[in-house]
């Protein structure tokens, strides 16, 4: 018996809540990675972007039998969650806890986010098969 998983081997992208805490001035992330070796969580940020990487390795491997459903996904992991407000990286704080990566990041009270687009216009030629 051979299955097919819908994404592609040994990398996911997780779940994630993003929501502005207006009484504490922080953007909440909520990043799912139950399982995760916490020594593989790795957190990046820039003025527009939070990235969290890590891993989740398969803890028991299956030797005799067949699998009827497979939805869980171990491998290499990676999120990027674009920040809606400028922050403070000074003070961002994370926590892991029940499957659940937790991370406060601070609004910028001194800081914004850039507004400068980059316009580019172009023709679309349409080509017949």
């Amino acid at each position: 018996m051979e299955f097919v998983l819908g994404r592609r081997a040994g990398y996911f992208e997780p779940n994630a809540d993003v929501f502005i805490d207006d009484e504490r001035g922080q953007v909440i992330v909520a990043v799912e990675v139950a399982g995760a070796d916490p020594d593989s969580l790795r957190i990046s940020i820039d003025d527009r972007y939070l990235l969290i990487s890590g891993r989740r390795t398969e803890v028991a491997r299956f030797r005799r039998g067949s699998f009827i459903q497979k939805e869980i996904v171990h491998g290499q992991f990676a999120k990027r969650v674009s920040l809606p407000v400028a922050i403070d990286f000074v003070d961002v704080v994370a926590s892991y806890a029940d499957g659940v990566l937790v991370i406060a990041l601070p609004v910028s009270a001194t800081a914004y986010l850039p507004t400068s687009r980059t316009e580019i216009r172009m023709t679309i030629k349409r080509t017949l098969s």
